[in-house]
């Protein structure tokens, strides 16, 4: 199974959009995504998930699936051909979050923060995802890579860590395979007692 991760979608996001963002500084680029309609914004994320993230394979989506209102959730999933898609919590995911929402039955699993772990050619691979970036995390100081989103590109990681949302890949997920290789040349950061213990 292939697995991919994204974050940060906002599907039906009008400020999120340049041609209808009522933003006052909406004219930053940083802040805006460049389409000229909510339907051209809408369409570019579903054709960019559904180009490569195929019906079978597993999609991790760190939160901020949709906006705009909650029929947004379901046309979004509806949308979307992968049928394993989890779901870790965003600050504007509070529609799927209560545990009696209908709408976590939209997808494969939904979660605050979930630890993973892959393993291919004998060389195992442990992940640490969370909508928000973390200074530390379990097992931050033993190679284990730290996944977030929200802060759509403006947030560089710390150590083996990325910012996998959507404005950081043109519009599209991340393989596991790409983000292992982008992280297997990044040290590990000692930023509290494990320093001391380790060295």
């Amino acid at each position: 199974m292939n697995s991919w991760f994204t974050s940060d979608t906002h599907y039906g996001h009008k400020n999120i959009v340049r041609g209808t963002s009522e933003w006052e500084n909406k004219d930053n680029a940083q802040r805006v995504r460049d389409f000229d309609t909510m339907e051209e914004h809408n369409d570019a994320l579903v054709k960019s998930i559904n180009s490569v993230v195929k019906e079978d394979d597993e999609l991790w989506h760190l939160g901020d699936w949709s906006f705009g209102g909650k029929d947004n959730i379901k046309i979004f999933r509806d949308r979307l051909k992968c049928k394993n898609i989890h779901l870790i919590f965003g600050n504007h995911d509070q529609h799927i979050e209560p545990l009696n929402s209908l709408y976590r039955e939209l997808f494969k699993s939904c979660q605050y923060v979930k630890n993973l772990s892959f393993k291919k050619d004998g060389i195992k691979t442990n992940l640490f995802l969370s909508h928000y970036s973390h200074q530390v995390w379990a097992k931050s100081n033993h190679d284990t890579i730290h996944l977030f989103g929200h802060s759509h590109g403006s947030l560089k990681g710390i150590g083996k860590s990325m910012d996998v949302g959507v404005d950081t890949n043109n519009l599209y997920p991340y393989h596991l395979e790409e983000i292992i290789y982008i992280m297997k040349d990044i040290s590990v950061e000692f930023i509290d007692h494990h320093n001391i213990l380790t060295n």
